[in-house]
């Protein structure tokens, strides 16, 4: 296969990350992955990809972990606006 882009790396770099944590699962006898497991799927996903090339930082932001930058601008809350009618007022007559 060859690798023209960054994602094509990420890609292939995890498959074979999961296919190694899936090996070492199976080896041990579980259908499910331990934290040990998830542990070695991260450890040959950074080492293809440094072994690629890659930025393994950039790859880190990719995965959905926060980078050290300042947050975005707050969104403006919308104003809750008032009716225009007048309120409702209810007479009860008890006989």
């Amino acid at each position: 296969m060859r690798v023209k882009t960054y994602s094509e790396a990420v890609q292939l770099a995890r498959c074979a990350g999961e296919d190694a944590a899936n090996r070492r699962a199976r080896k041990a006898g579980r259908k499910a992955w331990s934290a040990a497991d998830h542990d070695h799927a991260a450890h040959v996903t950074q080492s293809i990809l440094v072994d690629l090339g890659f930025d393994i930082v950039g790859w880190l932001a990719v995965a959905g972990l926060k980078r050290n930058e300042p947050d975005g601008p707050k969104p403006a809350k919308k104003s809750k606006r008032r009716s225009k009618a007048a309120p409702v007022q209810l007479n009860f007559a008890f006989a």
